[in-house]
């Protein structure tokens, strides 16, 4: 039996169309927003009449197309509004017949359900093929702020301030384009359209006119510009914006009207840095001001933002409800997320993607194809209060480290109970000559190379100078390898004393932040401030922990990061007391997957870590790396406390 619903705003045009449609008894009639609708049996066929503004029907059309998508649509709008229904109804498929009907071809397109074409087209009221973007915007919107007060957004909402400029501050992956997107589509102009002009570093004026007249219809009359990334532009571009945002007009496309200029930079910058976003232009731009915060500001917001994202992922696909368990909300919220909620909903909805459970474990997170696990606090305990007897056996686990001296290819690890004695030089001085052979194997290759295409291609300029710069910079590695081990070879016999080992690093560590900024490295630390104190010659662990943490960095992919932590352990050396320090971080190759070849990972070669584990061992300690299967090299040390 065929379900039909007559909809209409007027009582009367609604009975007259019942009678027209010689409606069955049990067909449902009402106003486009009768709650009896929602109770109602899923439509087959829809009537629906049209008049007025056509807002409620639009709204009607909207939940309904969505409730049941495969009713089929008769309108009957009034003489007048037949072209606005075309324009307005653009993503369903309709017959369309003018108001009165003729009662046979009315009572034949209810049988035959004959689809008409609408054409889409934009305007107000809202047609219905925005009304699925604007509903998701919202949603989404609703998930990412619904814990923030943001009086200037409210402003920026109200429709007699439409037309102010609006600068959002905040830091990569805050939501700030998507704010942007959520105050044209509910506080601007339902007229104009929006066009996204990207902003980039190095962008001159010219380039920035061409973005305009990519970005904005010839046939638009009004629009919303949203510039993002207005702080990245070079100084003489920004004052040249923020001129066309004061007078006008925009460049090359004279004929639209910018209704409203929407800004988005990076965050307000810290006290005693340079700001790149212009004062010029942040006034210009600053009509309205709005900063979001960051992630790591609003930390209660990480597992509720996880509910929320799971939900309405799983409802999108018709699934059951599923859930992220205890473990994994404790991962995701101990991670300091520095691209925030971005970041944040992609492992989100990868681990989703990715893994079928109802419950989700901290061991199932998944981002990149990889788990999630950069700081996970059950493994690095392990690492670092374990008895040292229990880690001797080597794991299938790639997290987990052997104290073990250094490998040749194929054998296995081999546990270290003592410091290097004279019987055993052999053993001690190996891994600092491959390190050292290693380190000047490279360069040496490079110079003899060119040495010998010297004499044929000398008449070549390009190629001399290419020789001059690559030789030069392996003369300078070549330096640089003779320099450590002159440091090296100077070493006297190492005068105990007590060494705060945590104060040690933190200050190490604090010398290096601008090299950290520049790799876009995160760096983490777990020091423990009371017990760290080690024996050993300070001067010593200092060079020691210095190649240690500078290798680390180097050798870190760039974007990464990088956790370095401190423990005292009672019994962690040789059934004494020690102080364990343990160093991670991601491998360049960790998309790779396979059996990597034992001895071959550049931190097994890397002279750094051979010189800090000779003087380390000198000390009476022990070092071991494992640079795990493509994942993430561990360094475990322990120095006698």
């Amino acid at each position: 039996m065929t379900t039909l619903w007559i909809v209409h705003r007027d009582p009367l045009l609604r009975s007259a169309l019942v009678r027209a449609a010689g409606a069955p008894e049990d067909a449902i009639c009402g106003a486009p927003g009768d709650p009896i609708f929602g109770a109602a049996p899923l439509a087959d066929v829809v009537l629906l009449g049209l008049g007025g503004d056509l807002e409620a029907e639009l709204e009607f059309a909207h939940r309904t197309a969505i409730r049941a998508p495969d009713a089929r649509w008769i309108l009957v709008p009034e003489r007048e509004l037949i072209d606005a229904a075309r324009e307005r109804f653009d993503r369903i498929d309709a017959s369309i017949l003018s108001y009165p009907p003729d009662a046979r071809a009315l009572r034949a397109q209810i049988g035959l359900g004959r689809p008409g074409a609408i054409r889409a087209s934009g305007g107000a009221p809202i047609p219905l093929s925005q009304r699925s973007t604007r509903d998701s915007i919202a949603q989404r919107f609703a998930r990412w702020f619904a814990d923030l007060a943001l009086p200037e957004l409210l402003r920026a909402l109200n429709p007699h301030l439409r037309d102010i400029p609006l600068l959002i501050l905040g830091e990569e992956g805050t939501g700030k384009g998507l704010l942007a997107h959520y105050v044209h589509l509910f506080g601007g102009d339902p007229d104009s359209d929006f066009a996204h002009v990207p902003c980039e570093a190095g962008m001159s004026v010219a380039s920035l006119r061409a973005a305009f007249s990519e970005a904005v219809d010839r046939e638009t009359n009004r629009c919303t510009v949203w510039l993002e990334g207005v702080d990245r532009l070079p100084a003489a571009t920004q004052r040249q914006l923020a001129r066309w945002i004061e007078f006008g007009p925009l460049p090359r496309v004279a004929h639209t009207r910018v209704v409203r200029w929407l800004g988005t930079s990076g965050d307000e910058p810290s006290l005693g840095s340079a700001s790149t976003l212009d004062p010029v232009l942040r006034d210009a731009l600053g009509g309205i001001a709005l900063r979001i915060p960051t992630l790591r500001e609003r930390p209660e917001r990480i597992a509720a933002f996880v509910r929320d994202t799971t939900l309405a992922w799983c409802s999108a696909r018709q699934q059951r409800p599923r859930h992220f368990a205890e473990d994994a909300l404790s991962v995701l919220t101990e991670y300091p997320w520095p691209h925030n909620l971005r970041e944040l909903e992609a492992v989100v909805i990868q681990t989703l993607a990715a893994c079928g459970a109802d419950l989700i474990r901290a061991d199932d997170l998944q981002y990149d194809g990889i788990a999630f696990a950069p700081l996970d606090a059950s493994q690095v305990g392990t690492l670092i209060d374990a008895d040292p007897g229990d880690l001797g056996t080597p794991s299938a686990d790639a997290r987990h480290v052997p104290p073990a001296a250094p490998r040749a290819p194929g054998a296995g690890a081999v546990p270290e109970s003592q410091p290097a004695a004279a019987g055993d030089a052999n053993r001690a001085i190996q891994p600092l000559v491959a390190a050292i052979a290693h380190e000047m194997r490279n360069p040496l290759s490079t110079i003899r190379t060119f040495a010998e295409l010297l004499p044929s291609r000398y008449d070549d300029p390009e190629f001399r100078s290419r020789f001059s710069e690559l030789v030069g910079q392996d003369t300078h590695r070549i330096e640089a390898v003779i320099q450590r081990l002159t440091e090296l070879a100077s070493l006297e016999a190492p005068e105990i004393e007590a060494v705060d080992l945590s104060t040690l690093l933190e200050e190490l560590l604090s010398k290096r932040t601008e090299r950290m900024r520049d790799r876009n490295l995160l760096v983490l630390k777990e020091l423990d401030e009371q017990h760290t104190t080690a024996i050993g010659d300070a001067g010593q662990l200092r060079l020691a922990l210095e190649s240690l943490i500078d290798k680390s960095l180097d050798l870190a992919p760039e974007g990464g990061d990088v956790f370095i932590a401190s423990r005292h352990h009672p019994a962690g050396l040789r059934g004494g007391p020690a102080v364990r320090v343990l160093v991670r971080f991601g491998n360049h190759d960790s998309s790779q997957t396979g059996t990597r070849i034992p001895g071959t990972s550049p931190a097994e070669n890397a002279l750094d870590y051979a010189i800090a584990a000779a003087i380390i061992r000198a000390q009476g300690g022990t070092f071991a790396i494992d640079p795990g299967e493509g994942h993430e090299t561990v360094l475990l040390i322990d120095i006698p406390a």
